[in-house]
């Protein structure tokens, strides 16, 4: 599997031009998952260490939209987001009318209107939708909890930021359900 990830550092013109200079790798692309935090990215298991300032200052990553084509391979494009009106949001909104995934008129409405977005050309609904609406509401503490447990090894992401922004946990089943020990794709070392 491959994964191409950009460096747009918060550039939407960055993420957008890497899009277009690496589309000729890929095949077609099947699944699109947006995100607005960067936590339902990494619960999603797509996660990077930025060492911008040297691996001593590692910090978790993610992208922002994740385009998976139909041999499992993936683009990363961590200025893409949805959630609101805006620069970044509009970049996805292009991305995904010209990849086929969404109508050019429904994709504002669709794009602005979600904190995360999972989207299969072979289904005519989205696979998840998590409204905007559900920001700010009380998560579900003990499923964050055992997320932030099976990240142990990175004290850093141990913050009030992953409370406040990890909307996944509003949702009523918990993707952890039956998933391995490390959330990552790696197997636990005993």
């Amino acid at each position: 599997m491959m994964i191409l990830t950009d460096d747009a550092q918060g550039d939407t013109g960055k993420s957008l031009q890497f899009w277009q200079e690496q589309r000729h790798r890929f095949g077609a692309f099947v699944e699109a998952r947006a995100y607005l935090s960067d936590d339902d990215a990494i619960v999603d298991g797509r996660r990077f260490a930025a060492t911008v300032h040297g691996p001593q200052y590692a910090w978790p990553q993610s992208p922002k939209l994740v385009l998976i084509d139909e041999a499992g391979d993936e683009l990363w494009l961590t200025a893409c987001c949805v959630g609101y009106g805006g620069t970044g949001p509009g970049a996805t909104e292009d991305i995904l009318v010209a990849e086929g995934f969404v109508e050019a008129d429904k994709a504002a409405r669709l794009v602005g209107d979600h904190l995360v977005l999972v989207l299969r050309k072979d289904r005519d609904q989205p696979v998840e939708a998590v409204p905007v609406q559900v920001r700010g509401n009380d998560r579900d503490r003990e499923k964050l909890d055992r997320w932030l447990t099976r990240l142990w090894h990175e004290p850093r992401i141990h913050t009030d930021k992953a409370l406040r922004s990890a909307s996944r946990w509003l949702r009523r089943d918990d993707p952890l359900e039956g998933a391995s020990g490390d959330v990552h794709g790696q197997a636990d070392v005993a």
